[in-house]
């Protein structure tokens, strides 16, 4: 997939701005020693996986130098107060602060099969299908991009009636009463989805699932085998379903995090649930919208995403049976094999003529020197005889 990476130019263009003040509190690292300046920014974006790189330079940019320390990094994606997002748009590269991500699944966590894509001022229309669902961006805490979630159904790959939803107290008596639909925060801090304590452990009794920390998040594991989906159903109706191949992986490790009882912490549809979603960020309007992923385009289709519009995804041509089948493949094949022939049977037909031109040619050619020859021989006077003497026997003669 097309992707787009940062880059800045030869330090040599480096001018340190010592009175420089940060906005971003860096609550994921710690450096001991860093500093600020302004250099050029290269944005590298990829249209198509075998092409070149597309480039796009920030005159400028504010950086920071980081000379000593550490850090974890996590977070992906942009914010409202994105420098990377004021700068393009002060610029006019870009209509507005419009930002769009797919995360793909190209990590270890995810798999590692399919890069993601940034695109700064639009949408990749390519990378999702309609609908597009639109939604608020929520004014309160640190996290804008919240949503409401109503239900949970966990499905068999291979049973139709096997619908169970986490929220039905039939399915689940333990429950006094059906759950109220949570707020949920997106984010790609985490890998591992964090639902409530009760909709948590209808999972783990459903699955047979026991707490697991292999990847240092406590993501729950599977004692058995389990070949089936989760779909997360949004309040608006939106339907994210999480496919068998990543609600349990080939160590039986599932992206649903254990929860405490008491905990506080906000609840998380986190990368695991964009790794099926397309997200669309418009900061200009405080508004966000949501679509189902295209996993795997080998081709970016940027689109200008204006302040207050609604992305659209890009419509495919409507192939018949007939072309999708590839038939229409064999007939033109058909059809370039048959002119092939033709050629080739006109071409000997074309030769045989010509031989039998030469062969006429060469005859009528010999008839005429056969007849030249015959004009150019002495023809000899005819032999005169004596009568036959009047006195002999009128039988006989003498020839002279």
């Amino acid at each position: 997939m097309a992707s787009l990476a940062f880059y800045l130019s030869a330090a040599v263009l480096f001018s340190e701005d010592k009175d420089y003040q940060s906005l971003d509190t860096a609550p994921n690292s710690t450096f001991d020693d860093s500093f600020f300046g302004q250099d050029t920014l290269r944005l590298y974006t990829h249209y198509f996986e075998t092409d070149g790189a597309w480039q796009t330079l920030i005159d400028n940019f504010t950086v920071e130098v980081v000379e000593e320390g550490s850090t974890v990094p996590g977070v992906v994606g942009m914010g409202s107060s994105s420098t990377v997002l004021d700068n393009l748009a002060a610029s006019n590269q870009i209509c507005g602060k419009m930002y769009s991500l797919y995360i793909g699944q190209g990590f270890d966590r995810a798999g590692g099969k399919v890069n993601g894509s940034n695109v700064f001022g639009g949408y990749d229309a390519g990378r999702f299908v309609d609908p597009v669902h639109k939604y608020a961006m929520s004014a309160a805490g640190t996290n804008q991009l919240s949503v409401r979630v109503k239900d949970i159904i966990v499905s068999e790959t291979n049973n139709a009636n096997s619908n169970v939803s986490l929220f039905d107290t039939v399915a689940f008596p333990s429950m006094s009463s059906r759950p109220d639909a949570f707020d949920a925060e997106i984010t790609t801090d985490q890998y591992p989805l964090s639902l409530p304590y009760e909709i948590t452990q209808n999972f783990i009794s459903h699955l047979d699932a026991e707490e697991d920390n292999t990847w240092g998040d406590n993501s729950l594991k599977v004692k058995n085998v389990f070949n089936g989906s989760l779909t997360i159903v949004l309040e608006d109706g939106f339907q994210v379903t999480i496919p068998p191949e990543v609600l349990v992986n080939a160590s039986n490790i599932t992206p649903i995090q254990s929860r405490a009882k008491d905990s506080k912490e906000p609840f998380y549809l986190s990368t695991t649930f964009l790794t099926q979603v397309y997200l669309m960020a418009d900061f200009e309007k405080q508004s966000f919208f949501l679509a189902t992923a295209v996993q795997k385009n080998n081709m970016v289709m940027p689109t200008p995403f204006c302040p207050g519009s609604t992305p659209t995804a890009y419509q495919r041509p409507n192939q018949g049976a007939f072309v999708k089948q590839g038939l229409i493949g064999a007939i033109v094949g058909g059809i370039l094999g048959g002119i092939g022939i033709g050629i080739c049977v006109y071409c000997f037909v074309a030769s045989c003529r010509r031989r039998v031109a030469e062969r006429r040619i060469e005859k009528r050619a010999e008839e005429g020197r056969k007849a030249a020859k015959m004009a150019q021989f002495e023809v000899e006077e005819v032999m005169e005889f004596d009568p036959p003497p009047k006195s002999a026997t009128p039988f006989f003669w003498k020839k002279r």
